[in-house]
C-alpha cells in the first residue's frame, strides 16, 4: 500500500488551489484540517506493517504535502500562483511562503549557499559516520550531526538553487548561535517555514479572537500533537511527550514575553536540547534515528569492510 502515500501527499497539494475559492473562512479552515487528519489516518493504514522508519518518512511527507494545501489557501485569498509555480513551491521547496514563488527576479545571490550548503552536509555526513562508527547513542550527539547535514547543509544547497532559479526564497534555519531567547529560537532560528506556517494557520487565526497570549500557547500546543503524529505515531510509543516537550516550551516562551526580556543564548539553547528525549522518545531514537544512521552499514558492505 506504499504506492498510497503519492497519491495523498499529491491529493493534500490539489486540496489547496480548492479550498482557496471557499469564501467562508471558518468552513475552508475547518475543510483543511479534516483532510489533513484524514490524510493521516490514511498514511498511518497504508504503512501497518511497514518498518519505522519508512512509515516517519510517508507520514510526515503526507503531513508536509497536506501543510503545502492549507498554507496555500490561507494566503491565496488575493492573489493565486500559476499551477506550475504551485508545484515548485509544493514539491521543491519546504518552507511555507508562496509569495516567494509569485514573481522570478534577476540576479539573486545563491552561489554562497551552495557552497555553505555543501560543506555543511561534509561536516555533518562526517560526523554522523563518527557517531555511528563510535557507537554513541545519545540522542543530542545522534540529532546534531544529521541537522547540520540536512536543516543546515542540503536546505541551504536546496535553497541555493532554487534562488538561482529566480525565486528569492530565504534560509530555514539561520544561525542558532545568534538566538536571543526561546521566543527568537522558536520563530525565527528553527525551521523559518514552519513557524511561519504556525503563525499563518494557528496564532493569527487564534490571537484575533482569543488574544496574544492564547495564539501562542495554541502554536506550541498544535505543533506538539503534529510532531506526535510525525514521531509517536510512527514507533507506536511515547505518546504524549511531543506535547509535553512543546507545551514547556510554549510556557517558557510565554514567560519571556511577561518578564519582558529574552533569556539568552544560553539558557535557550540548554532549555532546547536538554529535554531533547522528550521530543523524540527512546522507540524513535532506535528505531528511526538509529537506523538513519545505519547507513553507514550499507555503505562499508560497498566498501568491502
Amino acid at each position: 500500500m506504499i504506492w498510497g502515500i503519492p497519491c495523498l501527499v499529491v491529493t493534500g497539494v490539489v486540496a489547496g488551489p480548492v479550498l482557496a475559492r471557499v469564501k467562508v473562512l471558518w468552513l475552508k479552515r475547518l475543510a483543511g484540517w479534516l483532510l489533513l487528519m484524514a490524510m493521516v489516518a490514511g498514511a498511518d493504514r497504508a504503512l501497518t506493517d511497514s518498518a519505522a522508519v519508512v512509515r516517519m518518512v510517508g507520514i510526515c511527507s503526507v503531513m508536509l504535502g497536506g501543510m503545502k494545501g492549507l498554507v496555500y489557501a490561507e494566503w491565496a485569498s488575493g492573489q493565486r500562483l500559476t499551477w506550475p509555480r504551485y508545484a515548485v513551491f509544493a514539491f521543491l521547496w519546504f518552507g511555507m511562503d508562496p509569495g516567494s514563488f509569485v514573481n522570478r527576479r534577476k540576479g539573486l545571490s545563491w552561489k554562497h549557499d551552495v557552497r555553505i550548503g555543501w560543506l555543511l552536509m561534509g561536516i555533518g555526513t562526517l560526523c554522523a559516520w563518527l557517531v555511528w562508527s563510535m557507537e554513541w547513542r545519545q540522542i543530542l550527539v545522534m540529532f546534531l550531526p544529521m541537522s547540520l547535514g540536512f536543516h543546515f547543509g542540503a536546505l541551504r544547497v536546496l535553497k541555493g538553487a532554487l534562488r538561482a532559479a529566480g525565486f528569492p526564497v530565504r534560509t530555514l534555519f539561520p544561525n542558532l548561535l545568534e538566538a536571543r531567547g526561546l521566543g527568537d529560537f522558536w520563530s525565527r532560528r528553527w525551521n523559518v517555514g514552519y513557524s511561519q506556517m504556525m503563525q499563518r494557520l494557528v496564532g493569527r487565526p487564534l490571537e484575533a479572537r482569543f488574544g496574544a497570549s492564547a495564539g501562542l500557547i495554541a502554536i506550541f500546543l498544535v505543533s506538539g500533537l503534529l510532531h506526535e503524529l510525525a514521531i509517536t505515531l510512527t514507533v507506536r510509543s511515547g505518546y504524549g511527550l511531543p506535547t509535553l516537550y512543546f507545551s514547556l516550551h510554549g510556557g517558557l516562551t510565554l514567560l519571556e514575553k511577561r518578564i519582558g526580556r529574552p533569556f539568552g543564548k544560553i539558557p535557550a539553547l540548554l532549555a532546547v536540547a536538554v529535554p531533547l528525549g522528550l521530543l523524540f522518545p527512546a522507540a524513535f531514537q532506535g528505531e528511526v534515528i538509529t537506523r538513519f544512521l545505519s547507513v553507514f552499514d550499507g555503505v562499508n558492505g560497498l566498501l568491502g569492510h
